[in-house]
């Protein structure tokens, strides 16, 4: 399959995965916020993007879209947040219910990705660097990183 990542690919090769390069759009879901991130063309380096207001859904879906078109992505990645024994329980449901939603809107792949402990390792690191205020909450930073630390996970798999 080719992709020349100024436009949407036809779908993903064997096994699920994009066989060229292109830009992906990560997306961590959460309930009030979602983080998003996304990768160069040649997917090596990744950068936060901002942060979407998770409700109204509709509002969501329409400005993930927009990203998704102004990022040229090939792909989306959604982060799926199995629990510890890798089962799918609420959360995941959650998520597989806005992916469901996300498939209505658009053009490319999505593709869901364990993300267990994202969020825990984004507040982690930020905590490094001094505490984590409901200042940074509200702004999503810690959404935001875990969205880019779900996308640097996957291009490390991929490679």
């Amino acid at each position: 399959m080719s992709a020349d990542g100024a436009s949407p690919a036809p779908g993903p090769g064997p096994g699920g995965r994009l066989d060229a390069p292109g830009r992906i759009v990560a997306l961590d879901i959460g309930s009030k916020r979602i983080g998003v991130a996304a990768c160069d063309p040649h997917r090596v380096v990744s950068r936060s993007v901002g942060v979407v207001a998770a409700d109204p859904i509709d509002r969501a879906l329409q400005r993930i879209a927009a990203i998704v078109r102004e990022e040229e992505a090939v792909l989306v990645l959604v982060g799926y947040p199995l629990t510890l024994r890798g089962e799918v329980g609420p959360q995941a449901q959650r998520i597989e219910s806005v992916v469901e939603q996300l498939r209505g809107v658009l053009p490319v792949p999505i593709e869901l990705y364990d993300e267990r402990l994202t969020s825990s390792e984004a507040k982690r690191i930020l905590g490094e660097q001094g505490p984590v205020t409901r200042v940074d909450r509200k702004r999503g930073v810690v959404d935001q990183l875990a969205a880019r630390l779900l996308l640097d996970d996957y291009l490390q798999e991929q490679r």
